[in-house]
């Protein structure tokens, strides 16, 4: 019954990510006949190349090259066969040298990816606990979700916070066996570096504390024989409660994952059966043959100069970039720098920019960084010289601030966004250039607003016309729990000639985290918040608000100045989530397909998200029951007389402007039982206030169903419906109160959803607003489903993703 289409983070990623292709500054393809490493050639133009993984440069080391050939001519392309029974004969020599690097026992893996998926099911048991970074890589966490299914409890810490992570220890350590804590050495997003030595002292602290690190970013251009970032905090060797991955590829110059273990019964256990291993093609003779030759010149002297030579560019580089105001994100040596941008506006600008004069760069967005936190990802290699970093850095400087100015972004909101330091230089909060010509009115009470310009522009849509926001109001103040108090805020912004181009409304309020999760991820919080009310809850600034339901925006898009004043409108959200300190905002309910607006919304750092969709009842003014069976579908006329018409003897339906206090207190606890099943959309229950104030209210009628005294001696209704008739004679399907005891056994839901369109007929409206779950039943009795869409931005991500992360989504 409560069934909603939820978002999908696939289609939320593919509309942040069709901007930038729109833009072509992704999924490009290098067009050279021959690759130095220095450059690339993209869209006809030859560019320096400031985006490669190859930090010291060594796909193109002629040794390298020469072992993937000679690989070939011996082997020839693949060696296709599991590994279980036999593997290529490079596959030996190529262990012996990466055990000789790292003095450990070593499994290979066709990639990192796969090291993941074959180590950490091979080792985690349902009796451990798993913590995660939150920054740790997206194919570490996405092997980890696989042990969800298998019993396995998982959390996550913010990022890099050992204080955190010692708190989680402490709790749960009487609970599990081992507590597996699981981070990157080096982040590939900004470049900065785990706190290795205080993680593995706090795992002498506690013994059952163990660590598995994620040393990708770190290899080769760090560590003794190149052996890693990680390996390089660890002097003796490495840890006795330690799993390291790490990666053939990138700094490496060929291709794998690696597995080391600190202990013979683990490796065995990876070895003799992952799953991955076992199942999964061989690494090809030509990757093994130029990881060799790779391995050789890790033994020798030659790494330890590539290594000094990066480290002398890494400080070049660092020593420039001090000399300008770009909001570099994190200083260190690693080859992974972060320019903060702040938009993604300013970013794709930022990018295009470069690239038009030479230069490439990584644009950084959203999964990778949370939404609002974008920005460029710069990698300095071998194969830039220092007069390339010059280049680079000067045209940084020119072209970040023409993006500042293009874009109406400021050095003091980028700033921010990262959490870094204001400078000096930069003057209080500044308005978009381009937002000074209109003008903005906002007002914290609908009283301040003329009651007929309201309606005509936005309240005639639902229950939130002017009276309706006025009930709002007086039921949303002055309440004791601090989630039932909602600060209001009324929006209309003008353009120079005065004519109105946007009008909006939005509270902030308490919300959960989990508000538009699936159902079974919602259970799984509400045990948490037995004991923890609060638990995954944060302040949030929603348009419209949790209790109205329908498209809450004016906008003008015929006027000139819509995008300028929908800027501004956000300006003033952005102030209101400093004021409230508000962790994100959402503006909701939104039509779908509309690609200038999602275009528009993405380039302010919006995600979009697939959101329930309206279901309105349009088909009104019939006068027989046969007239209206006329206006829904073969399967709707089905479902009418077999779900409906068979069961309405059963009823007796009643029509009340007003309910006896004996009568409101029963239609507010069917209601709560509603509420206490239904997660579909997980809000916090109502307060007593709301029902009291609409149950004297003119607007507001209740439409009640009994059953007959031949059915049953139960007296009191099995359902009830809240509903309200709006100034413009719109009918809103508001909440559902129902006796479970009853719900089956005589359709009670599928009968109040028919008795609620009978009268709004009856009573000459033209239109039922149904509200947004059970889309399907509804679309059945008539109603026409609209698509809708959100935009939200957060601060950063953490929740969303520790839900993600660490909750099995079960089945509806």
């Amino acid at each position: 019954m409560a069934k909603i289409r939820h978002n999908s983070i696939v289609d939320t990623v593919d509309s942040v990510l069709s901007v930038s292709k729109k833009k072509g500054i992704i999924h490009l393809h290098a067009e050279d006949q021959e690759l130095s490493g220095k450059c690339l050639t993209l869209n006809g133009k030859k560019v320096l190349h400031f985006g490669t993984c190859g930090y010291l440069g060594l796909e193109h080391h002629p040794e390298i090259k020469k072992g993937a050939i000679d690989a070939i001519q011996r082997y020839g392309t693949q060696f296709p066969m599991s590994r279980t029974y036999i593997s290529n004969p490079l596959y030996k020599e190529l262990e012996q040298l990466i055990g000789q690097m790292y003095n450990a026992p070593v499994v290979i893996s066709k990639n990192c990816t796969l090291s993941h998926l074959t180590t950490i099911p091979s080792l985690i048991r349902a009796t451990d606990l798993v913590i995660l970074d939150h920054q740790v890589h997206a194919s570490v966490q996405e092997a980890v979700k696989k042990m969800l299914s298998q019993g396995v409890t998982v959390e996550m810490i913010r990022h890099n916070n050992l204080e955190m992570l010692e708190d989680r220890i402490k709790k749960q350590r009487n609970k599990f066996e081992r507590i597996w804590y699981m981070a990157d050495s080096v982040y590939s997003m900004y470049g900065d570096f785990a706190p290795l030595t205080e993680m593995i002292a706090l795992a002498e602290k506690y013994e059952q504390l163990y660590l598995y690190v994620d040393d990708a970013h770190g290899m080769s251009w760090a560590g003794t024989n190149g052996t890693g970032y990680a390996m390089s905090q660890m002097p003796g060797g490495l840890y006795r409660k330690m799993i390291l991955t790490a990666n053939l590829g990138k700094a490496f110059g060929a291709c794998g994952g690696l597995s080391l273990f600190p202990n013979e019964d683990w490796y065995n256990k990876v070895n003799n059966f992952g799953g991955p291993l076992t199942f999964s093609v061989q690494i090809e003779p030509a990757t093994l043959g130029a990881a060799i030759a790779s391995a050789k010149i890790h033994l020798s002297d030659e790494i330890v100069g590539y290594q000094e030579e990066l480290q002398r560019r890494i400080a070049y580089f660092n020593t420039l970039l001090q000399e300008t105001s770009l909001p570099l994100v994190h200083v260190n040596n690693s080859p992974i720098f972060f320019i903060g941008t702040g938009t993604m506006d300013m970013g794709n600008y930022l990018v295009q920019a470069l690239l038009q004069d030479g230069v490439y760069v990584n644009l950084a967005t959203f999964p990778a960084v949370p939404a609002k936190n974008i920005g460029i990802r710069i990698t300095i290699s071998l194969n830039n010289t220092l007069e390339d970093i010059e280049a680079l850095v000067s045209k940084l400087v020119l072209h970040f601030q023409e993006a500042l100015t293009a874009t109406n972004q400021t050095q003091e909101n980028i700033r921010k966004a990262f959490k870094m330091p204001l400078l000096s230089t930069i003057a209080a909060t500044q308005q978009p250039a381009s937002a000074k010509q209109l003008t903005i009115n906002c007002v914290s009470t609908i009283e301040a607003l003329d009651k007929a310009t309201w309606n005509s522009y936005l309240g005639y849509r639902g229950m939130f016309d002017w009276n309706g926001m006025k009930f709002l109001e007086e039921s949303f103040r002055g309440n004791t729990e601090k989630e039932n108090n909602w600060d209001f805020r009324y929006y209309s912004i003008n353009d120079p000639q005065g004519n109105l181009i946007l009008m909006t409304f939005a509270v902030a309020a308490l919300l959960k985290d989990d508000m538009f999760s699936q159902a079974s991820v919602s259970r799984a919080i509400e045990k948490e918040r037995e004991v923890n009310p609060y638990y995954l809850t944060s302040t949030g600034i929603i348009m419209g608000s949790l209790f109205t339901e329908g498209n809450h925006l004016y906008l003008n898009k015929e006027n000139v100045h819509w995008k300028e004043a929908l800027k501004l409108l956000l300006s003033e959200l952005f102030q209101e989530q400093e004021r409230v300190n508000a962790s994100s905002i959402l503006l909701r309910d939104l039509e779908a397909h509309d690609p200038e607006l999602d275009e528009f919304m993405v380039e302010q750092d919006f995600v979009k998200m697939d959101l329930p969709e309206s279901c309105v009842v349009e088909t009104l003014g019939w006068t027989t029951e046969e007239a209206f069976r006329n206006t829904l579908t073969k399967k709707g006329r089905e479902n009418f007389v077999q779900k409906i018409k068979r069961y309405e003897s059963a009823y007796t339906v009643e029509v009340k402007s007003r309910l006896a206090g004996h009568e409101l207190q029963h239609a507010i606890h069917l209601f709560q039982q509603v509420k206490q099943r239904n997660f579909a959309i997980n809000n916090f229950l109502f307060p007593d206030k709301v029902f009291e104030l609409l149950n004297v209210d003119e607007s507001w009628e209740f439409v009640l169903l009994y059953l007959n005294e031949a059915v049953t001696e139960n007296r009191n209704p099995v359902a009830v419906a809240f509903c309200h008739k709006n100034a413009a004679h719109v009918y809103s399907f508001m909440m559902i109160g129902m006796d479970y005891d009853y719900l089956q056994e005589f359709n009670v839901y599928r009968q109040t959803l028919y008795q609620v369109i009978k009268r709004a007929n009856a009573l000459g409206c033209h239109k039922v607003n149904m509200g947004i779950s059970a889309s399907l039943e509804k679309k059945k009795i008539g109603a026409t489903l609209y698509p809708k869409v959100g935009y939200y931005q957060a601060k950063d991500n953490f929740s969303m993703e520790m839900m993600q992360a660490t909750i099995a989504v079960g089945q509806e």
